[in-house]
């Protein structure tokens, strides 16, 4: 089957107070248009159709699309109807239009899918809902029989019409070659002057079409944003949405209220997360993982078992099964943790390597290091790594043990089992198995 997936993105968003076009506005870390261009990616042989007016040149930049989308110029603001009709020239021949709205980003593939299945070759599909106020949406018109025989928008409604509950989302799926000539016959016979989708719908009765509703899985997947107001309440509930789909598939939330995904978050079953964590980017837990209160995790890779305790920032990093990280630590660009490493409370990590079964407690600096297995790093350690022109690389063996307010002189090589004496100052190489002391001795002087 075809799919002809018609985006309406031509609005300016003048109630949002934002210079952007409306759906360019943020939504969890992307546009409002990129998250419905990335949902509608899940339909087979799905091509887009992005009606723009608005800064179109800023517009097709700030997304990504696929390589066969095509852009159209609605450049006079005639309505609903006036755009999809933009479009009707690049529709393909017995593809099925569904049309979706750039500032309406939740909705679900499943909810699409189903749309598109009820319109098949022959009827027009709407997705329709109840929501907790009708006021500003059209409602959808039945006859005695209960079938929708059509739409009739608020400011052309009567009073008893402004009492019926159930409204239109806007989003629809019909075959392309019925919506040509439905699209083509509109008027714009209303108090705005403007050319309504929502006509075809008296249109398509007439023609003896069958007008199939569809409901969301939630009310949630049809909203939309026009002001500020509106877009935290959807920012909200994208947050919500993506917890409680987690949640089905096993994972724990202490609070899913209290919870941000922005990005493609990736976590596995029997994995609890605490509240006010951050997942950005690219982010993969694994199964059975602790996540902390205050946790921010960022383009980063967390291996089986692990346990990440309070206010820990992760950052484009590898966490192997069952380490152990935090509270208040910083695990940065390029560090690798392998399997049951352990790193404590204010311990910072760059581009570094951490071997297996390491442990680096408290209040230590490790950058562009390459940390061996079984080393024990002391609280106050730090690699210095940067000589004022050039980052300096310090290798530390297996079996290893830094003492206390260490500092590494990079480069450098600590030989394995060997020992840094606490409060040393190493400019040279360790060799392996032998004991470092770089300070001077102590002197007790009288007290004048």
């Amino acid at each position: 089957m075809k799919i002809d997936a018609i985006i309406l993105a031509a609005g300016k968003g003048t109630r949002m107070n934002s210079a952007l076009p409306k759906v360019l506005n943020n939504l969890a870390g992307k546009p409002l248009l990129q998250h419905l261009l990335d949902t509608t990616k899940e339909l087979s042989n799905c091509k887009h159709h992005l009606v723009v007016g608005n800064q179109q040149a800023l517009v097709k930049s700030s997304v990504k699309t696929s390589k066969n989308s095509i852009w159209v110029s609605q450049s006079k603001q005639l309505g609903t109807g006036h755009a999809v009709k933009q479009t009707l020239k690049n529709l393909r021949p017995n593809s099925t239009a569904l049309i979706l709205y750039g500032d309406v980003p939740l909705i679900t593939s499943k909810t699409m899918k189903s749309l598109i299945n009820a319109a098949g070759s022959k009827n027009l599909a709407l997705l329709t809902f109840e929501p907790p106020k009708a006021k500003g949406y059209g409602r959808i018109l039945r006859d005695s029989k209960g079938k929708v025989i059509g739409i009739i928008e608020e400011k052309d409604a009567t009073s008893k019409q402004k009492a019926i509950t159930e409204v239109n989302s806007g989003i629809m799926a019909i075959s392309s070659n019925n919506l040509k000539p439905l699209i083509t016959n509109l008027k714009n016979k209303n108090a705005a002057k403007e050319y309504y989708l929502t006509d075809i719908v008296e249109l398509a009765t007439k023609n003896q079409m069958l007008v199939k509703s569809v409901k969301p899985s939630s009310i949630e997947e049809v909203l939309g944003a026009n002001n500020l107001e509106e877009l935290n309440t959807l920012e909200r509930s994208y947050h919500v949405m993506k917890a409680t789909e987690l949640s089905k598939n096993g994972v724990s939330f202490n609070d899913i209220n209290r919870v941000d995904f922005r990005g493609d978050i990736k976590i596995h079953k029997g994995t609890t997360i605490d509240i006010n964590c951050i997942f950005e980017g690219a982010v993969e837990i694994a199964k059975n993982s602790k996540i902390g209160p205050g946790v921010i995790i960022r383009n980063s890779k967390i291996g089986e078992g692990v346990k990440i305790e309070a206010y820990t920032l992760i950052e484009n990093a590898v966490l192997e099964k069952n380490v152990s990280a935090g509270p208040f630590a910083h695990i940065g660009p390029e560090a690798v943790l392998a399997e049951n490493s352990e790193i404590g409370n204010f311990v910072e990590i760059k581009r570094s390597k951490i071997g297996k079964g390491t442990k680096a407690k408290h209040l230590a600096y490790i950058g562009d290091g390459n940390v061996d297995e079984g080393v024990n790093i002391g609280a106050g350690t730090i690699f210095v790594n940067y000589d004022g022109k050039n980052k300096n690389k310090t290798s530390v063996g297996k079996g290893a043990f830094i003492g206390s307010n260490s500092s590494l002189i990079a480069p450098i090589r600590i030989g394995h089992n060997s020992m840094i004496g606490a409060g040393s100052v190493v400019t040279k190489d360790v060799p392996a198995q032998k004991l470092a002391l770089a300070r001077s001795r102590q002197k007790n002087i009288r007290k004048k």
